[in-house]
């Protein structure tokens, strides 16, 4: 029968019934989606709330936050594509009145000391390469008492280096950025406290995956992508490539636990 210890456990591989195992993990957890990040936010906000949106993007989620709160709300980012987005996404919304967009970083954020009640800044702290500085400049411009809604990724142990170097240059992400202890610690130094932090995990990609399967059509692409990486780096040039596969890579490897998104309320005195 040949070496007992490798037919007892090709016996274990392959010869055990795993269907109530396979039925239990097809289940749902019912995950979060990310608009309980939304619902984080809109108890620290009223109709009186001035509102910052630090990488706005195209205004995705500083418009419901606005709407829904009735506050006005200023919206930040260093990208032009971004910022012409953002300002036809208000226009469309018509809170032209409520809403201002214009260029701007964290790091130097063109607003008076004690003007703002409450930032939202969701997946820009893992690119800003002088973090301590940046976070006291976001506390700065809070008045006393004001509210930061954070949202950032760290690294997991499931992560190697290889793949986190990987995926920081292309992406220009800073690696330190993605260490939990060095940014709580920069939370701390900037004078902010901890008044509420959920760990989100795997939840929002379930969720999005139990839908619409983000993360498969981007495996998907990145199957083609590699497979076509020649053609690609000819047509497109090596940096595009290289940006487009960590980009799908990181998508997938949020939902494999690599990557750990975690959701801050911060506070200051």
């Amino acid at each position: 029968m040949g070496n007992p210890q490798h037919v007892a456990r090709m016996r274990f591989v392959y010869g055990s019934d795993d269907d109530e195992l396979r039925a239990m993990l097809s289940e749902s957890l019912a995950p979060r989606s990310q608009d309980f990040l939304l619902d984080l936010a809109m108890p620290l906000l009223t109709h009186e709330s001035r509102l910052l949106d630090i990488g706005c993007r195209d205004a995705r989620h500083l418009i419901p936050l606005v709407t829904r709160s009735r506050c006005t709300g200023v919206g930040i980012d260093p990208v032009d594509r971004n910022v012409d987005r953002a300002r036809a996404a208000v226009a469309a919304a018509a809170l032209d009145q409520r809403i201002e967009i214009r260029h701007g970083v964290l790091e130097q954020i063109e607003e008076s000391d004690s003007s703002i009640d409450v930032i939202w800044c969701r997946d820009v702290l893992e690119s800003i390469p002088d973090l301590r500085a940046g976070l006291s400049e976001v506390a700065r411009v809070l008045r006393p008492g004001g509210a930061a809604v954070i949202y950032t990724v760290f690294a997991t142990p499931r992560l190697e280096p290889r793949e986190a170097a990987a995926l920081s240059q292309p992406l220009g992400a800073v690696q330190q950025n993605l260490e939990r202890q060095w940014v709580e610690e920069a939370f701390e130094q900037a004078g902010f406290r901890v008044e509420r932090l959920e760990e989100i995990g795997t939840e929002f990609r379930e969720y999005d995956e139990e839908r619409t399967r983000p993360v498969s059509d981007g495996l998907l692409r990145l199957a083609r992508l590699r497979r076509r990486r020649e053609e690609v780096i000819r047509r497109f040039g090596k940096e595009k490539y290289d940006l487009s596969e960590a980009s799908l890579q990181w998508l997938a490897y949020l939902l494999l636990g690599k990557l750990e998104p975690v959701a801050y309320v911060l506070r200051l005195p």
